[in-house]
C-alpha cells in the first residue's frame, strides 16, 4: 500500500483500510477470518447455495464460503505458525457456566429492586417465573445492571485480556457485550416463551412484547413516542428474520449456548484495532472452546461426525454479527432521537 496514508478497500469486503495484512490490501478481519479457517481446516456451505453471494458489508447477508472463495481468488495465503498452546486448570465451558450463574443471581436481585422501586411495570402470566414487560423508564439502569455483570463475567472467564493494554481490553469487551446480551436473549426467550413468537428478554425479568398496545398517557411522556415503537418494532422483526431460522433449526444444548457466548468474541467488528497479542488471545480462547465442545459431542452425546451441529453453532455465531450491525443501525437512531 502506499505509505501517503491514503485510504484504500479491502479486497474481499471493500471495507476502508489504511494498512495491508498477510501481504495484501485486505482488512484485519478477513485476515483473521482467512487465518482460522486455514488453521482449523474449516468447510463452509454456500448460505443462498448459487456461490455467489456478496462479500460486501454492506450486504444483508454474508455467506462464510463466498468470503473464504474470494479470499483464494485474489490470491491470499496464510502459512504461519500455529497457536501457543495454553493448559487452562477449569475447562472454558465450566467456567462460563459457573460464572454464568453467579451473574445471573446478582442480576436479578438487582432488576427487581429497580422495578419494585419504579411500579410501574406491567407482569405477565408465567406458570414458573417473575416476568415484566419492559419500561422506558427503567431500561437505562437494568442495561447498567447488565453492563457491569457483563464485566465481572468477562474478566473471571477470560482473564488473559486483563495482561493487554487498557485500550485493547475495553476495545474487545465493547465489541462483546453487545452479542453476549443478544445470544442470552435469544436463548432465555426460548426457555422461558418456547421462541420469540409473542414476547422477546430484554434482561433476565423484562421483555419487549410485541402486540403491546402503548397507553396514550406513557406515549405523552416521551417525545416522537409513535416514531420509536414503530422503529423498535421494526428492527427486531427484521432481527428475528434474519436469526430464529437457524437459531430454531439448530436447537442447541446449554453446553452449546455457554460456547457460543465465547465464540461470539473471536469475530470482531472490523472497525477495531487490535494488536497481534491480543489476536492470539482470542484465537486461543475459541480453540480451548472448541476443543471443549468436541468433548461434549463425543463423551455428553454419543456423536462420531459432529460436523452438522458445529457447523449450525458456527452459523449462529457468523449471524449474530450481522444482529449486532443491525442493533447498532437501532440504537444509533434511539440516540439520535433522545
Amino acid at each position: 500500500m502506499n505509505n501517503d496514508g491514503s485510504c484504500h478497500h479491502c479486497l474481499v469486503c471493500s471495507v476502508p483500510i489504511k494498512s495491508a495484512h498477510l501481504g495484501m490490501e485486505i482488512c484485519r478481519a478477513c485476515a483473521q477470518f482467512f487465518k482460522r479457517s486455514k488453521l482449523n481446516s474449516r468447510q463452509y456451505e454456500c448460505r443462498t447455495g448459487d456461490f455467489n453471494c456478496t462479500t460486501s458489508t454492506d450486504g444483508k447477508f454474508s455467506c462464510a464460503l463466498c468470503r473464504y472463495e474470494k479470499c483464494k481468488e485474489i490470491g491470499l495465503e496464510y502459512d504461519g505458525p500455529l497457536r501457543l498452546r495454553r493448559k487452562p486448570t477449569v475447562p472454558i465451558l465450566e467456567r462460563i457456566e459457573t460464572e454464568l450463574k453467579a451473574s445471573f443471581k446478582r442480576r436479578l436481585v438487582e432488576e427487581m429492586k429497580v422495578i419494585k422501586i419504579h411500579g410501574g411495570h406491567q407482569i405477565l402470566a408465567h406458570p414458573t417465573e417473575e416476568l415484566y414487560v419492559m419500561h422506558q423508564d427503567t431500561c437505562f439502569e437494568i442495561y447498567r445492571i447488565s453492563i457491569i455483570e457483563a464485566y465481572e463475567f468477562f474478566r473471571n472467564v477470560f482473564p488473559a485480556f486483563l495482561k493487554l493494554k487498557n485500550r485493547e481490553h475495553e476495545t474487545i469487551f465493547k465489541d462483546y457485550v453487545g452479542k453476549m446480551n443478544l445470544v442470552e436473549g435469544y436463548h432465555r426467550t426460548r426457555q422461558l416463551w418456547g421462541g420469540a413468537k409473542n414476547y422477546m428478554m430484554i434482561s433476565l425479568a423484562t421483555c419487549y412484547d410485541f402486540d403491546y398496545e402503548v397507553k396514550h398517557e406513557e406515549i405523552k411522556k416521551v417525545e416522537n413516542a409513535n416514531l420509536l415503537i414503530s422503529t423498535a418494532k421494526a428492527s427486531a422483526e427484521e432481527q428475528n428474520e434474519v436469526f430464529l431460522p437457524i437459531y430454531n433449526k439448530s436447537s442447541i444444548t446449554e453446553r452449546e449456548y455457554y460456547a457460543l457466548l465465547a465464540l461470539v468474541m473471536s469475530e470482531l467488528d472490523s472497525s477495531c484495532d487490535i494488536s497481534e497479542e491480543a489476536q492470539v488471545m482470542l484465537d486461543e480462547y475459541r480453540q480451548e472452546v472448541l476443543e471443549d465442545l468436541q468433548s461434549h459431542y463425543q463423551n455428553d452425546l454419543g456423536l462420531k461426525d459432529y460436523s452438522i451441529r458445529l457447523g449450525n453453532l458456527m452459523t449462529i455465531n457468523h449471524t449474530i454479527q450481522e444482529c449486532k450491525s443491525l442493533f447498532k443501525v437501532f440504537f444509533s437512531f434511539y440516540v439520535t432521537l433522545f
